[in-house]
């Protein structure tokens, strides 16, 4: 059989086109998903998100190379195995980003990439049902709701942060978005509402869908610079499908630029010192690895925390509250969102802050939940400016790729993310907050300078679970796609995901990974009715053609 489309990656991107492109009846469509099910208590309860980021049935858990500028410390880099890819293991905050973030898009050469033009479909993905912002749809196909039955110290982090000058925000997603506020997320009823629920769970029956799962993607099938389908490993086998349509990337900011260059799309002298023949030279794919540098300000307090009471006991409580009123710790992990402008003359926020009323720290082997009772205030950076890269390990498609974040490389990084800690202080050592802290944990009173800042974040800074970048959009020669999601180079390949972000927004990425799903079936469909058009020209003009050379012989 040859498909119309092939999407490879069941994440929010790809269960977004699944069920866009499968719309019309008259397309066949085939997504390949390397994971399983996201039918699974741990899945749908967003309190358990650490254990499914750290479960290899759910999580890919690729881990990052040493990083140099972080004391060569190395992190697992979690992403989503199974249906609804990191949409159903992250935290279910919903982040739009600000119009400067997508404006800046537009500067670079994207058209149609403004924040007027994409704010149709993050409207699109959106269905406000409790009224807590008038800027979000009412008809999407994911619920956005906010939190419910937050904590007590949620509250005094709100009164703390109006204390500081931050004001209450919340509708942080409208504009303007600074300010403080309860999360909104992708919940209904305390549950996780992922891509996978929203977008797949009520077309998974379409006849001409057909959704396989524990199929790894080996490579894009070409003939000469043309896409024409798909190699993969399925319940054992390595089996091929074509497509006659398009053949569409939607594996994430790691694996799409990884299968690009197993495929034969990437730098060259790379490829070509892996064993790789060389489909199109694109010196971009893999880098402008980008993410949120983020740190941990922690303060002691007297009260019991989300922490101390993961166990047993603690399990049977918060699961009881949640049976009966679907709410409570069970429904959230971070509770609290912060956009702040660290300098008055900034136009929009450049940091973002997640409270916690619990304690963690992140390892090499991920998140760890920690025994004092304290709380957490984390700023990240927004507009990061620090570049990492991606590169294969081997041509084994089984081979995880490299993954160097360079993270704190670049001084504004360093400067913002210094900036963001001494206010995230500020916020715990208020008078709101004085009732309940008993001190503070880190960075620790031996940290003042900007020298022992950096010092801390050399040894404490890590990422925010945010990489985008890798095959950029653009019109430069660093672009590894156009505006218009096409793969330079090449016919009938689309990158559709987070890699292709050409600069990483004021906010958390499933939002903008929706629309960018969104946006880009819209592209793939009107350019796949553009090419069905000029077949039929073609075909209604060649009998007439035929007619008028018959006399001739």
């Amino acid at each position: 059989m040859s498909w119309d489309f092939i999407i490879i990656g069941a994440g929010s991107a790809g269960c977004v086109l699944a069920n866009r492109l499968s719309a019309n009846p008259r397309h066949t469509v085939l997504l390949l998903e390397a994971g399983g099910s996201d039918k699974h208590p741990v899945i749908q309860i967003p309190a358990l998100a650490m254990k499914a980021m750290s479960n290899p049935k759910t999580d890919w858990m690729f881990q990052a190379e040493p990083d140099p500028t972080r004391n060569n410390r190395a992190e697992v880099v979690p992403r989503g195995r199974l249906l609804g890819g990191s949409s159903s293991i992250n935290a279910t905050w919903y982040v739009r980003g600000n119009r400067g973030d997508y404006d800046h898009w537009a500067e670079l050469g994207n058209v149609g990439w403004s924040y007027d033009e994409l704010l149709p479909y993050f409207r699109k993905v959106e269905s406000n049902r409790d009224g807590v912002s008038d800027t979000y749809g009412k008809d999407g196909a994911i619920i956005i709701t906010e939190i419910r039955g937050v904590p007590k110290l949620a509250h005094v982090y709100l009164e703390a942060m109006e204390e500081i000058g931050v004001p209450r925000n919340p509708s942080y997603n409208a504009e303007d978005t600074e300010g403080a506020a309860i999360f909104h997320s992708t919940q209904h009823r305390g549950l996780r509402f992922s891509a996978a629920k929203g977008y797949l769970d009520p077309i998974k029956k379409r006849r001409n869908l057909t959704i396989l799962t524990g199929a790894l993607v080996r490579r894009v099938l070409f003939e000469g610079d043309t896409a024409v389908g798909v190699e993969f490993d399925h319940r054992g086998v390595t089996r091929s499908e074509r497509c006659h349509g398009e053949v569409i990337l939607s594996a994430s900011a790691i694996n799409s630029p990884k299968l690009l260059m197993l495929s034969g799309i990437g730098p060259a002298e790379h490829l070509q010192a892996m064993g790789i023949p060389v489909v199109k030279d694109s010196p971009g794919v893999g880098r402008n690895l980008q993410e949120h540098p983020s740190c941990q300000v922690k303060a002691f307090v007297n009260v019991r925390t989300a922490n101390q009471e993961f166990n047993l006991p603690g399990m049977l409580k918060h699961g009881l509250q949640f049976l009966l009123t679907r709410t409570g710790q069970a429904t959230f992990t971070y509770c609290g969102l912060g956009l702040v402008r660290t300098l008055p003359e900034l136009e929009y926020p450049d940091i973002q802050y997640h409270f916690g009323a619990f304690s963690s720290a992140y390892t090499p082997q991920g998140i760890s939940l920690l025994d004092e009772a304290s709380i957490n205030l984390q700023p990240n950076v927004n507009q990061s400016r620090s570049r990492g890269y991606l590169q294969l390990r081997s041509a084994d498609p089984l081979a995880p790729p490299r993954i160097q974040f360079n993270m704190l490389s670049d001084p504004y990084d360093v400067a913002t993310l210094i900036r963001g800690g001494r206010m995230a202080r500020r916020a715990l050592q208020s008078k709101a907050f004085a009732p309940y802290v008993l001190g503070e944990c880190k960075p620790g009173k031996d940290v003042q300078s900007d020298d022992e800042w950096h010092a801390y974040l050399k040894e404490n800074a890590s990422q925010s679970y945010h990489p985008c970048g890798t095959c950029k959009m653009g019109v430069d020669a660093a672009a590894v796609v156009t505006p218009q999601l096409q793969v330079i180079g090449v016919q009938r390949l689309r990158v559709v995901d987070s890699s292709i972000i050409p600069q990483i927004p004021s906010g958390n990425l499933n939002a903008i990974s929706l629309a960018i799903g969104e946006k880009g079936a819209e592209m793939i469909l009107t350019s796949h009715a553009q090419r069905a058009q000029g077949v039929s020209r073609a075909v209604h003009q060649a009998p007439a053609k035929r007619a008028e050379v018959a006399p001739a012989k």
